[in-house]
C-alpha cells in the first residue's frame, strides 16, 4: 500500500515531532514566568502575616517574696499583618530585563523553526532527486535490456559477434546495479527525512511517495538584497540583539 506524503504535511508533523524545535518552544515557558515574576514584584506588595497565643491556668506563684493567686484561667492571643513594597534599581530593571528575554527565547523559537522548515524542504528535494536518478537508472536498465535483445538476434543471423552479445550483457549488468543502488539511495534519502521529522519510519518505507513537484527557476535576487533581508529577518540576529538589549 503506498502512503502518500506531502511537503506541508512533512512539515507539520516535524513542527509536532521533532525533539530540538520541541526543546526551543519548552525555553520559552521559563522566560514567560520571569516576566509575570518581574512585573509581580514591581506591583504586587509583599505581604507579611503573623501571630500568637498564650494560656495561664489558675494557681499562685511567688516573686521576690510576695506570693500572686489567679483563681481563672486566661487565654491571650496577638495577631500582625504588614505590608511592604520595596523599590530599587534592580527592581525597576527587572521587567524590561525579562522581556528582553522573552523576545530572545521566541526569536530562538522562530530561528528554530525557520532551519527545521529549511532542512525540512532540502531534504524533500533531495528525495525527489534521488527519485529521479532512479527513474532514470530504470529507463537505462530497460534501454540495455532492449540493446542486449537487438544483439542477440543480429548475433543470431550473424550481423553480429558474440563479443557484441556479451558487451550488451556487461552493460545490462551495470545497468542492473546502478538502478539497485539509485532504489537504495532512494530508501535512505527517505529515513533521513523522516529522521528530521522526529518520527519512526514505516517498515517498508519503499511504500512512501512523495506527492509535490517543483519547477525549477531562475533566482533574480541581488547579493545587496539577500544581505538586506537576511540582517533584518535571520531570526538568529534577532535573538542575538535581543540579548544584547538584555545584558
Amino acid at each position: 500500500m503506498t502512503a502518500a506524503l506531502s511537503l506541508a504535511d512533512a512539515i507539520s508533523v516535524a513542527k509536532e515531532k521533532n525533539p530540538a524545535f520541541q526543546q526551543a518552544q519548552n525555553n520559552r515557558g521559563p522566560a514567560a514566568w520571569a516576566v509575570r515574576g518581574a512585573f509581580s514584584s514591581l506591583l504586587v506588595p509583599s505581604v507579611m502575616a503573623s501571630g500568637g497565643m498564650s494560656y495561664t491556668g489558675p494557681g499562685s506563684q511567688t516573686f521576690l517574696a510576695q506570693s500572686f493567686s489567679q483563681s481563672v484561667s486566661t487565654v491571650s492571643s496577638f495577631y500582625d499583618l504588614g505590608l511592604t513594597w520595596q523599590l530599587s534599581g534592580q527592581t525597576l530593571s527587572q521587567p524590561g530585563l525579562a522581556k528582553a528575554q522573552l523576545r530572545a527565547a521566541d526569536a530562538d523559537i522562530a530561528g528554530a523553526e525557520n532551519l527545521l522548515v529549511t532542512g525540512i524542504k532540502q531534504q524533500y528535494l533531495t528525495v525527489l532527486q534521488a527519485d529521479a536518478q532512479a527513474d532514470l537508472a530504470r529507463k537505462t536498465l530497460q534501454r540495455n535490456e532492449e540493446f542486449l535483445k537487438l544483439a542477440q538476434a543480429r548475433y543470431g543471423v550473424g550481423q553480429a559477434t558474440l563479443i557484441d552479445v556479451r558487451q550488451a550483457q556487461v552493460a545490462r549488468g551495470q545497468a542492473e546495479v546502478g538502478l539497485l543502488r539509485a532504489q537504495t539511495l532512494v530508501n535512505v534519502e527517505k529515513l533521513r527525512l523522516f529522521e528530521q521529522m522526529g518520527v519512526i519510519p514505516p517498515l517498508d518505507v519503499a511504500s512512501v511517495r512523495l506527492t509535490d513537484t517543483f519547477t525549477v527557476q531562475t533566482p533574480e535576487w541581488q547579493l545587496p538584497q539577500l544581505l538586506t533581508m537576511a540582517g533584518e529577518q535571520n531570526p538568529s540576529l534577532k535573538a542575538l540583539r535581543a540579548r544584547e538589549g538584555a545584558a
